[in-house]
């Protein structure tokens, strides 16, 4: 299963997520985030990952993120673009399906799990990455009950925004590989 940890701003949580079994870090490029950081740290934080764990640019357009997007394996933005790479992020139902991979942000950004799935989610499952207030006391459930490709987490593996935890990081990624060897 593919598990993204997302808000990373530091060398340190790169070699915390490899170490602990994450498939991705997700690097924050939106200005108005508090878990932003600059396109040149960016760049570094990147190229310090490159052959450890996959990376990830985000920001809600691509227009943030542009100048440093190609030292990225993806690109996930909430609006719809033909690039590289494509994590396409929304809390509605795609109108395209020329993308990588999909991610259902439940929360939009706001940290809050919302139980209520819409029922067509379930037809995007071979690309789907869910994310939105995901801790690691309900992915168990978002896993089986939904089978998605991935899941992504961010603020409840923190201590406070962008600080990330190493203890709650090692509860979410194990909280994700006992939920799929218990299948």
């Amino acid at each position: 299963m593919f598990v993204k940890v997302c808000g990373i701003t530091d060398f340190c949580q790169i070699d915390w997520a490899v170490e602990l079994g994450f498939s991705a870090i997700g690097v924050v490029l939106y200005p108005k985030s508090k878990r932003y950081v600059t396109s040149d740290f960016a760049k570094k934080l990147s190229s310090y990952a490159k052959g450890k764990i996959l990376t990830v640019c985000v920001s809600l357009t691509y227009d943030d993120m542009k100048d440093c997007a190609n030292f990225f394996d993806y690109v996930q933005i909430y609006e719809y673009r033909k690039v590289k790479g494509l994590i396409y992020a929304s809390s509605a139902e795609p109108a395209h399906r020329d993308y990588e991979y999909f991610m259902f942000d439940a929360s939009m950004g706001k940290g809050i799990f919302d139980e209520d799935i819409p029922d067509w989610i379930y037809n995007y499952r071979e690309k789907l990455i869910f994310s939105g207030g995901l801790d690691e006391n309900n992915v168990r459930s978002v896993i089986e009950r939904i089978k998605p490709f991935g899941v992504d987490v961010s603020s409840s593996v923190e201590e406070s925004p962008g600080i990330k935890s190493y203890d709650k990081m090692k509860r979410f990624i194990e909280a994700c590989k006992n939920a799929m060897t218990e299948k």
